[in-house]
């Protein structure tokens, strides 16, 4: 990573965005290594779950996102999201084919190269804070399709 590209991430983290989200509980920061952050993100239901974001060409790529276990930091797909119809639109856990299916993520414009010249990750001045939004809106939204994890049944 380019040193402004270090610089422009830092400050990303360390924003007064980023510090609101994780003082309301909405994401905690976890840690770093090198251009990769991982980040523990609240489900409406209680759940968390750890986000690995992959932050090289900082501001000049959008951010690539998967969902990890916490313990691994494995991308498994029990360690992603799941939700009904609507959900499915957005999160991508088939073991084959890992991604989130936004224009905000790098994933997501692989697979939908068209998205590009939108340069979604450019309309604001923290695409961190915005990437950690758009997650926090779908595992928040009731609307946005995130269904708690099924909970293994206890025989009678």
């Amino acid at each position: 990573m380019a040193e402004g590209a270090v610089d422009q991430l830092m400050a990303a983290l360390q924003s007064l965005e980023i510090q609101r989200g994780q003082a309301s509980g909405f994401w905690r920061y976890l840690d770093r290594t090198g251009d990769v952050l991982y980040f523990e993100v609240n489900a409406w239901d209680g759940d968390k779950y750890v986000l690995e974001l992959t932050c090289d060409r900082f501001i000049d790529e959008p951010i690539l996102g998967r969902f990890v276990d916490p313990v691994t930091r494995h991308c498994t797909s029990e360690a992603w999201p799941q939700g009904d119809a609507i959900f499915v639109g957005w999160f991508k856990w088939q073991p084959a084919n890992f991604f989130i299916c936004w224009p905000g993520d790098r994933g997501g414009i692989g697979h939908h190269p068209e998205w590009r010249g939108q340069q979604h990750w450019k309309k604001t001045s923290n695409p961190l804070h915005q990437y950690l939004e758009f997650i926090r809106q779908c595992l928040n939204i009731r609307g946005r399709g995130y269904q708690p994890r099924k909970q293994p049944s206890h025989a009678a």
